[in-house]
């Protein structure tokens, strides 16, 4: 048995012409099979999955189908509560630590009747960008396991782009969904800030903190987040916001206007392979009718200086206790993290919650007569884990220095929704990305321009196992 895409899955469903047991089946077969080579996830919920396949089976079976998810696997990220299973946030600190209860995003699949299959491997606290983690192990790229998956949320892109579940849940809070979905090949989704409610999800820096869906297609993306979106009292960053409308998500893209500002990420070079696919992705939005203009920013500066001054105090507010008792107790990174984030003082970040403000007016003001921005996403393709050295035209920068969260931070401090999609490959054969900035509450918008653009770009999205 093997599956094309997950439309034909819901189709076959919906039909009864497969059941949701089979799907699981399927999808567990995969998982026990492969994931030893690229250590996708933390914990494997084998008989659960199973339990509520069959549950979901005797649902439709009987007349009640709750919608396009209903009978789907999926994988959330393992900083995100399950109830009943062990979310370990990444660290041996929470190893044996069991939730009472969902997270809210948990209980909006399960509502939607997907079923979950595992909890994904993360950086401790998912406070890097590699996957590489001391406690549970690195992660490793499905299109080359001798490279890394990015991170925070790397191990929900592996098990997407190896096939083993076709949505997963992640975290980003400067680029931690986007940047593995781009060194992966899938299709990542950083929505507007509030509109997914945290509750349940271990804190990072809480104000610029969003959950989103990674996935194998912009179709498959868009229904989960249909499905994930919605006020949430208890969270007290949820905002009530009307719900998506996707009838326009397979519409053409005739007339909408784009802009395109390389002052925003600093004009930082981009690897000759990524330039090009990135330049081929705007030829064939004007060849879809799309009008593409330059636009400046001032000030970029600030805007990319904001994410240290406001991650910096509130990533110290949650760890501050163990890291006063126990530093050695994080790893290398996640220790230099901390390092400069008690460095950060309460003037620096009241000043940055100033100009979050100031920076959210001034882009939104920017992009306001556009349907969406285009950015590339990573500049370079997925490093060697050995290593860390990121190929820009040959030259070898240091992955840990974040010379790719210039690309992502400023829309999660300013809460725009940014979502990426692959677009090509190097030569080498690794996964080559782009993102699209919409306006916020303007998901459809950026979900429609993706659906076309990964309609008619040739990007090969198999893998050989």
């Amino acid at each position: 048995m093997k599956f094309n895409n997950i439309r034909e899955i819901i189709n076959s469903i919906k039909s009864k012409e497969l059941s949701p047991r089979e799907v699981t089946e399927y999808y567990l077969n995969r998982i026990s099979e492969h994931n030893h080579k690229f250590n996708a996830f933390i914990t494997i919920l084998e008989d659960e999955a199973l339990k509520r396949a069959k549950d979901a089976e005797s649902e439709i079976l009987n007349g009640v189908y709750k919608g396009p998810l209903h009978g789907i696997p999926y994988a959330a990220k393992d900083i995100i509560n399950t109830a009943g299973t062990r979310t370990t946030n990444g660290s041996a600190l929470y190893k044996d630590f069991i939730p009472e209860h969902d997270a809210y995003c948990i209980s909006k699949m399960n509502d939607a009747g997907a079923i979950l299959l595992g909890k994904t491997n993360t950086h401790q606290y998912a406070a890097a960008s590699t996957t590489i983690n001391a406690h549970f192990g690195t992660t490793r790229n499905p299109h080359n396991p001798l490279k890394i998956v990015g991170g925070s949320s790397g191990g929900s892109a592996a098990a997407v782009a190896s096939k083993f579940v076709p949505i997963s849940l992640g975290t980003d809070t400067g680029g931690s969904i986007r940047t593995p979905s781009s060194l992966c090949g899938i299709v990542g989704l950083k929505p507007t800030h509030g509109a997914i409610s945290l509750s349940g999800v271990f804190p990072n820096s809480p104000s610029i903190d969003h959950v989103g869906p990674m996935c194998e297609s912009v179709y498959s993306t868009a229904l989960a987040y249909s499905a994930l979106e919605g006020y949430d009292q208890n969270d007290m960053k949820s905002v009530e916001h009307k719900k998506i409308d996707l009838s326009q998500l397979e519409s053409d893209i005739k007339g909408l206007k784009i802009a395109i500002c390389p002052d925003i990420y600093q004009n930082q070079e981009l690897d000759g392979e990524v330039e090009g696919s990135y330049e081929h992705a705007k030829s064939l939005l004007e060849d879809l009718g799309a009008s593409i203009t330059t636009i400046n920013f001032e000030d970029v500066d600030i805007i990319q200086d904001l994410f240290y001054g406001i991650a910096g105090p509130e990533f110290t507010k949650v760890h501050i206790k163990q890291y006063s008792e126990n530093p050695e107790s994080f790893d290398p990174d996640v220790r230099k993290r901390m390092e400069w984030s008690v460095k950060v003082d309460i003037d620096d970040y009241l000043t940055a919650l100033d100009n979050k403000i100031k920076m959210t007016r001034l882009i939104e003001n920017k992009i306001k007569k556009f349907d969406a921005l285009i950015t590339p996403a990573t500049p370079f393709t997925a490093p060697l884990i050995e290593d860390l050295n990121a190929k820009i035209n040959q030259k070898n920068y240091d992955y840990s220095a974040n010379y790719h969260r210039q690309f992502f931070s400023p829309f999660n401090v300013t809460g725009l929704p940014a979502l990426v999609l692959p677009i090509g490959r190097d030569k080498s054969n690794m996964p080559i990305a782009m993102q699209i900035v919409g306006k916020k509450w303007d998901e459809s918008k950026i979900l429609q321009i993706a659906y076309n653009i990964e309609a008619n770009i040739m990007y090969n999205n198999n893998i050989s196992f």
